[in-house]
């Protein structure tokens, strides 16, 4: 399937994800990963989706970190539990982490239960997002879904706050695609666009930064919106732009971005906020679990990333770099 195609159909993917999900952890006990120092660990898009994560269950009051893998890989003792995110569940460094790591008790979320990431771990949660593409976008989404259904139920909390995300994920992808045109106009050709945002936003950030790079080969970087008035974004100008995420700092940057003459883009769910002469606003849904509201905005994002891609004649060309040594092979009789 296209990119695109992808990206639309994700009401579909994040439901069926859902319904799966809730029959499985309806069977589950997932009090075992209920540890006092949690680790959430993945690579690429799955550890932008574990700082997504990590800021929920600090949010629930629970000690709680996004840890690379590769900090992992050595064996210390850095947490008391692990959740891996993977995909297809063969990321090397994910699955080394776990092997590393017997004492802890782990918990993986892929689409494969017979995948080396799952084979490692105690618990497993199978995602069923159907066909993904590259750059990814139902095989985060979904990632980002079963956690957050994982976490609420070690939260204990009663509600479903996913139940309603494949129904927000059709709103939000028609009211984002009415912005598009303009954003392309803004945004093509250029020299590099930062990604800002703060706490379960950082992560989307990242997950947006690399969604540009991927699809449209612009350099693209993340950023904690604080740091990011430190320094970083000095190099910033006509010539490049700027992906805002969140509703309170970021507002400010927005428009300082725009009289500054950088192209702008704030995804946020404050109402009444305008466009400005370089400033694109796409408002989104808000709701009150992180990780819910990291799926719904990233919807934004991918858009985006699909407008930049088909601008620079891009559309769906596969990647430059395949590496050799980043994912597990298949059994040969798979």
């Amino acid at each position: 399937m296209t990119y695109r195609s992808t990206v639309a159909r994700q009401p579909e993917s994040l439901a069926d994800t859902w319904s799966v999900c809730k029959a499985a952890l309806a069977e589950t006990d997932v009090s075992a990963i209920d540890k006092p120092v949690i680790g959430i660990t993945g690579i690429g898009a799955s550890f932008a989706a574990a700082v997504v994560g990590a800021a929920e269950l600090q949010e629930c009051g629970k000690r709680a970190f996004a840890i690379r893998a590769a900090d992992l890989a050595s064996g210390h003792d850095l947490a008391d539990a692990l959740v891996g995110l993977s995909h297809r569940g063969r990321s090397v460094e994910t699955v080394s982490a776990f092997q590393s790591h017997a004492s802890a008790m782990r918990l993986s979320i892929t689409n494969d239960p017979d995948s080396p990431l799952a084979q490692a771990s105690q618990i497993h949660v199978t995602l069923n997002n159907g066909s993904d593409a590259t750059p990814s976008s139902t095989g985060y989404t979904a990632t980002l879904l079963a956690m957050g259904m994982v976490f609420e139920k070690l939260s204990g909390a009663d509600a479903d706050s996913f139940a309603a995300i494949p129904d927000l994920a059709g709103q939000t992808l028609t009211n984002a695609a009415g912005k598009m045109a303009r954003l392309r106009n803004l945004f093509s050709a250029r020299r590099a666009i930062d990604c800002v945002g703060a706490g379960a936003s950082l992560g989307t950030a990242d997950g947006a930064s690399l969604l540009i790079r991927e699809a449209s080969r612009i350099p693209a970087s993340a950023y904690d919106t604080r740091h990011y008035l430190h320094g970083p974004m000095e190099s910033m100008d006509a010539t490049t732009g700027v992906v805002i995420f969140g509703d309170e700092r970021e507002v400010e940057l927005a428009h300082h971005l725009d009289r500054i003459g950088c192209p702008t883009l704030l995804v946020t769910t404050l109402p009444g906020i305008d466009d400005g002469e370089l400033l694109t606003v796409v408002q989104v849904p808000r709701v009150e679990n992180l990780i819910a509201q990291g799926i719904v905005n990233i919807f934004t994002a991918q858009l985006f990333a699909a407008e930049l891609s088909d601008a620079a004649g891009l559309t769906d060309v596969k990647f430059r770099y395949r590496m050799s040594d980043t994912k597990i092979p298949l059994p040969e009789n798979a």
